[in-house]
């Protein structure tokens, strides 16, 4: 759906020295590509109906001045929680 719309994908992780893995990944990265006020979207896909969020969360902690919203796509019903929404994947905005 990203690319058939036209846009380059965009993913982030960031690696762990302690842990010795990654501790943060998002699956998807999109932008207003705007040169002035730059804003991310963060995507994270989640398969199962019980999932945590925690890099997400992360993300945002670290991230929080450039993300305008975020996205979770999960097999539940929508939910719009502040700048976050969880979204079934048969539902979709252009």
């Amino acid at each position: 759906m990203i690319t058939s719309a036209g846009r380059k994908l965009f993913f982030y992780t960031r690696y762990s020295e302690e842990k010795h893995r990654n501790d943060i990944e998002i699956d998807f990265l999109l932008s207003n590509e705007s040169k002035t006020k730059f804003k991310i979207f963060p995507v994270e896909v989640k398969s199962a109906k019980n999932y945590s969020a925690i890099a997400l969360g992360k993300f945002e902690s670290l991230f929080d001045k450039r993300i305008e919203k975020a996205y979770i796509v999960h097999p539940k019903n929508l939910v719009i929680v502040e700048n976050e929404i969880r979204i079934p994947p048969r539902i979709y905005s252009h």
